[in-house]
């Protein structure tokens, strides 16, 4: 059966990792951080143990993803129009988080996570274009916003906001149109060859029929691989993405694999997740599957589109464009983020009476399954801890007992892909496919330098790669909570106050691309369409709102007070 609207994913991936430039990201200066410093217009950002340097390098540093030749896409129209594609409101609109242009971190002014990467790389699409890409960043994905009459607070490591299909369906049309237009694409040429790239008119053009060539080829591969199974996909819409299904289509399904019994459409989308303490978890992602911090990132990359030569992945040498060093990098400064504290100065005070009895209420209700640690140590509360070196052991529980919508879970752990046009085995599960291909990255990376075993060592503290695809959800510390809006793992519920309300109680639909925060209610405006939401309803396959029925008996009163609690944390 096939879609009206397939996703335009030939070459475009999103999700996130963990980076950093060499040498840029160290143990931030709480004096620094805390001095206020205005980095980016009338954004308020608060102190969660980052500098300002920090932050601005995690911006917008590569970890090697790439979709479009840098000078390219700051040359791109939108479809309509003589407006750039990359321009500050087109850009917000598809929900990215806009950033003034800075000399040394974005030069060009581009949203918060586009970063650019020099690329050299002997195969389709990249080899059309030798220079300057660009791709996402971790902070594409994981950095968040609240927006409260008139204030912008920013929340680093925070969960986005985009809508990444939107993105793609836009880039799509903006393609086509330059692809069709001799008077656009005069414009495209003199704004990449007025930046001093591309040579002649004529190898430009050479090159454009080449890249978009390779991203028709792609694209035809999914549509047709979409017409050939019965299920749709389930949209992602404003801040979620199905980051497992749409990386193993985009990894090992499309070119150059090219095997269509190894897609599947994405049905399974789950919000960004937030990325504070998680350096210190024995286990990573909603159903607790990665378990080492590089594999993990490494992984990331490869489902968000860096460079990969899939002939050799089963070869002693792997051929590929990930940047492990910005990738361990900002793993390191990852071990450095607290969980942002609730600013009262503009979301209004916490009635501390009441957050006690809340306190008492949590460790009744909530503790035995959500931990609570200490925001500077990482480590369980009422302990000293140990540093850097500890972890945060992460209850699991099984699928049918926790109650929430099954389908990241179920699909991760039974998805097989057939490798054999890549010399690979008929059949394999994906995650032991990704856990074969990132060992192979990391252990060529460690084995460069002893400096790179140092920092893989100090990173990963002895958890090794492991993959896995068991039938739970995990259970986080929840400090930082309040930020983490909208609530469960697939965004289905609203705020705090519908997610401590029995399921048939919640909200079937939202409306969602509301940035403005309700603190009663702990959660984003979601109640009311408006021009440009897209619409999440429960309803439909992986958006299902049910479960997780934890104090959902409360009095009013107690729940009250339990969500006050929740805004200390």
């Amino acid at each position: 059966m096939k879609r009206s609207r397939i996703a335009f994913i030939g070459i475009l991936g999103f999700a996130a990792g963990l980076l950093a430039e060499p040498g840029a990201i160290g143990r931030s200066s709480a004096q620094q951080a805390a001095s206020g410093e205005a980095y980016g217009g009338a954004v308020t950002y608060l102190d969660q143990g980052w500098s300002v340097d920090t932050t601005k390098r995690w911006y917008f540093v590569s970890q090697g993803t790439v979709f479009a030749p840098y000078e390219w896409f700051l040359a791109f129209e939108q479809a309509e129009g003589q407006e750039l594609f990359s321009a500050p409101g087109h850009m917000s609109r598809l929900g990215f988080l806009v950033d003034p242009a800075d000399p040394e971190h974005n030069p060009d002014g581009l949203p918060v996570g586009f970063a650019k990467r020099e690329l050299t790389f002997d195969q389709l699409p990249y080899s059309c274009w030798s220079g300057n890409w660009v791709g996402f960043g971790c902070a594409a994905c994981h950095t968040g916003q609240v927006n409260y009459r008139g204030h912008q607070i920013r929340i680093e490591g925070g969960a986005a906001h985009h809508d990444i299909e939107a993105f793609q369906a836009r880039f799509g049309e903006a393609l086509g149109a330059l692809a069709s237009s001799e008077t656009k694409f005069a414009r495209f040429a003199r704004g990449v060859l007025g930046r001093g790239v591309g040579g002649t008119p004529e190898a430009l053009a050479e090159a454009f029929r080449c890249y978009a060539g390779s991203v028709g080829k792609s694209r035809s591969f999914f549509e047709a691989a979409q017409a050939g199974v019965s299920e749709l996909p389930t949209a992602s819409g404003f801040g979620r993405l199905d980051a497992h299904e749409r990386g193993v289509n985009l990894f090992l399904a499309g070119p150059p694999v090219l095997e269509a019994r190894n897609y599947v459409p994405e049905t399974a989308p789950v919000s960004f997740p937030a990325m504070w303490d998680t350096p210190y978890f024995d286990w990573v992602l909603y159903n607790a599957s990665v378990r080492q911090p590089l594999a993990r990132n490494v992984i990331e990359a490869l489902g968000v589109q860096a460079p990969i030569n899939h002939a050799t992945i089963f070869t002693d040498q792997l051929v590929h464009g990930v940047n492990v060093d910005n990738i361990a990098r900002g793993q390191k400064a990852l071990m450095d983020l607290t969980s942002p504290v609730w600013p009262e100065d503009i979301l209004g005070p916490i009635d501390q009476a009441l957050a006690a009895r809340g306190g008492e209420l949590y460790q009744a209700q909530c503790a035995g399954c959500h931990a609570v640690i200490d925001r500077m140590t990482h480590a369980p509360s009422g302990t000293a801890g140990n540093g850097a070196d500890h972890r945060i052991e992460i209850p699991t529980f099984p699928l049918d007992q926790v109650g929430t919508d099954p389908r990241q879970a179920t699909t991760f752990a039974r998805r097989m892909v057939d490798l054999t046009n890549i010399d690979g085995p008929p059949e394999i599960s994906s995650f032991q496919a990704g856990q074969v291909v990132t060992e192979k990255i990391v252990t060529q990376w460690i084995a460069q330098s002893p400096e790179n075993a140092a920092l893989a060592e100090e990173v990963n503290q002895g958890r090794p790669n492991e993959f896995r695809g068991e039938l739970v959800y995990r259970a986080r510390p929840l400090n930082g909570t309040w930020a983490m809006a909208p609530y469960l793992h697939n965004g289905s519920v609203a705020n705090l106050q519908e997610l401590l309300l029995p399921a048939a109680r919640r909200s079937k639909v939202l409306y969602m691309g509301n940035w403005d925060f309700d603190p009663a209610r702990v959660g984003y405006e979601s109640s009311s369409p408006f021009p440009g939401a897209s619409v999440l309803d429960t309803r439909l396959p992986g958006n299902s709102n049910a479960g997780h029925e934890y104090g959902t008996q409360l009095s009013d009163a107690d729940r009250a007070a339990l969500i006050e609690y929740l805004k200390t944390l």
